[in-house]
Order: C-alpha cells, then structure tokens, then sequence
C-alpha cells in the first residue's frame, strides 16, 4: 500500500491587511464578497460557512488548528498555502503563515509561489505589481522561506521542502531562482527543494528543472467537454468585455468526468481534484460555474482521479485539491451550509490507500 500525500490549496487571505482596506474598504476579506453574492440563476447555491467558526479570522491560532485537524483527520496531508512575495521583501497575506510558525501550532503545510500581480479586474487596475529581481531578491525570500522550511510541520518529500511555483513561465530567470533555492537549501542542511511546477504541461522547456507538475486549470482547456455556446460566451466576455451577457455556466459532470480524468496526465503529472467551482461571489457577470455540483459528481470526479493514481508509478502518490477554503470561487473542502461534512467524508472514503 502507498501512502497519498495529498496537499490542498489553501488562501491566507481571511484577516484583516491594510493593503485591502485601502483598495477594497475597510475591513475587507473574501467574506465581504461572499455576504453580499447574488444568485444569477434559481439553480445555483451560494455555499455559506457554517459552526463552529462560520466567518472566521486566520489570525486566530484556535481557527488555523481545528482547520488542521479537520484536515487530516479526513485523509488531507496537509495545506498548499499560497505565498505572496513580490520582490524587494514585499509580502501580503503572510500573517497566518507567521502566527503557525511563532505560536508553533499543529498545521501541516507547504507554499506555493502565488507569483503574479493583483488587479482589480472590474475597472482594469493593477494593485501590486510581481517583480523578477535576481539572485540576491531570490535569495532573500529563500531566507524568508527558511525558517518554515525548518520546522516539523513543514511538508517534505524525502526531506526536502515542498514548494510550487505558480507561473514558471512568469520568471525570466526561472533556473536561476531554482539553482539559489536549492543551493542555498543544501548549505542549510536541507536534502534540497522538491519543486512543483503549476500551470505547466508536457511541452514546457522548463519542465526538467522540477520534480513535478500539474495544470489545475487543465479542465477548462478540453473543448470537447465545454459546450461552444458557452465557449463563445467566455471569449467574448474575456476579450470583448461583454460581461452582461455572463456569467459561463458550464456542466461539473462534463469537465470532470470519471473516464476524462482518468485519461489525465502523463507519469509526472500531478491529477488534481476540484471541489466544485462558481466565481460569480468574487467577480459576479465575469465569473465562472460549474453546474451540477453534487455528491454524485464529485464521487465519479474522485473515481477518475484515483484510477490515474493508481496508474502512475511513482512510489509516493500526490494529489492536489483545489481547494480548502476558496469561499469565493465556492470552490472549497471545508465544512459549508450546502453539503455539510460530505466532501470531507467521501473523500476520505475514496483515498484511505493507494494500492
């Protein structure tokens, strides 16, 4: 039996910064957005939070470890918590990830490089630019990384740190930033990074500087399984801004089809699981959904997934879920007002072990 190792992705972003207070209004979190949804259909449903915490706040060290445990006790290794480094030491969106570490709490997790700018997208501003700096701006976040990577609830590989890179393709000087992270992880005693590259496929050239790779977008790219009304629907919106005519309804059950994951992935790709998906909270006429949404669906997703699993060869599985708490791109594993502890437990149900 093989042992998954299975990461969830994982916003930092429900505190309180002043970055946001200053572009969105005070006290601003994915939670104002989520409070005032609207439904643009009678089928949709806007997944709610729900006891013990409903609302919560990331800068609460009861919250970040009854959300651990939950985790792990349904068969979830662990969080793959978006990391915003912007070059020259601008960081957002760390507190959390600072409190896990000074505080020392029972929260197993890992960092991605969420590498790329912020906008508004309604008005088309951009808020916070991501920089390429160079060795020594590398170096300096691997510093940043370092004390994390140390820690026992810091995921490894092997022993060596997990950390993704966002958008490889983003970074002029991508072997580069790989080289400074590994050597300076060896001088420090580290076995190295194991690295996992996202939004990557098969004929990326820079795909032999990682261990690993997935595409978590990859579902929206199979025009076999989107309908073309739909289709023409997202361009024009995308390209055109003809945004009342959204948002895109596509089918949950046609994307993420038992036979269509399955067939996902060579012997490094990483499959990934959604956990449904409906942007319309964060971005309203601009969002996506993916109708059909149940516990049947998912089930037969899950079936998919695991048959590519236990296909590949590596001798430790991995997994990524997408995601833990994305409320509002209700696209989320945590407890919610619409399915309660279900997507926990089916999960847990479907990768107990690997054979």
């Amino acid at each position: 039996m093989r042992k998954l190792t299975s990461l969830a992705y994982y916003l930092p972003q429900f505190h309180e910064v002043e970055e946001n207070n200053l572009w969105w209004g005070k006290s601003y979190t994915e939670w104002t957005a989520l409070s005032s949804a609207k439904k643009f259909y009678d089928w949709q449903v806007i997944r709610k939070p729900v006891a013990p915490y409903y609302e919560y706040d990331l800068t609460s060290g009861e919250v970040l470890e009854w959300q651990s445990k939950l985790a792990t006790d349904h068969g979830v290794t662990g969080f793959f918590m978006w990391d915003y480094w912007f070059g020259s030491g601008e960081r957002l969106l760390d507190k959390p990830a600072k409190i896990i570490l000074k505080e020392n709490l029972d929260f197993d997790y890992c960092f991605m490089w969420a590498n790329h700018s912020w906008y508004n997208k309604k008005i088309g501003l951009r808020l916070k630019e991501q920089q390429y700096l160079g060795k020594e701006d590398y170096l300096e976040y691997f510093n940043e990384c370092l004390p994390h990577f140390l820690s026992n609830n810091y995921i490894k590989i092997d022993g060596r740190p997990i950390f993704g890179v966002f958008n490889p393709s983003e970074v002029p000087d991508l072997e580069c930033f790989i080289k400074i992270f590994r050597d300076a992880a060896l001088k420090c005693g580290l076995a190295g990074i194991y690295f996992i590259a996202e939004n990557t496929t098969v004929k990326s050239s820079y795909l032999g500087l990682f261990d690993r790779f997935l595409n978590s977008g990859k579902y929206f790219y199979a025009r076999r399984q989107r309908h073309p009304i739909s289709f023409i629907k997202e361009q024009l919106i995308k390209r055109i801004g003809l945004n009342f005519i959204g948002p895109v309804v596509y089918d949950y059950s046609k994307l993420m089809s038992e036979k269509y994951s399955a067939e996902m992935g060579k012997q490094d790709e990483i499959p990934v699981i959604y956990t449904g998906w409906d942007t319309t909270a964060r971005h309203g006429e601009r969002g996506t959904i993916l109708k059909g949404f149940d516990m049947e669906s998912f089930s037969a997703h899950q079936k998919g997934i695991k048959k590519q699993l236990q296909s590949q060869k590596h001798a430790i599985p991995l997994v990524i879920i997408k995601s833990w708490n994305e409320w509002a791109e209700g696209n989320l594993m945590e407890p919610d007002s619409i399915y309660g502890n279900d997507i926990l437990k089916l999960f847990k149900t479907m990768f107990d072990g690997i054979s």
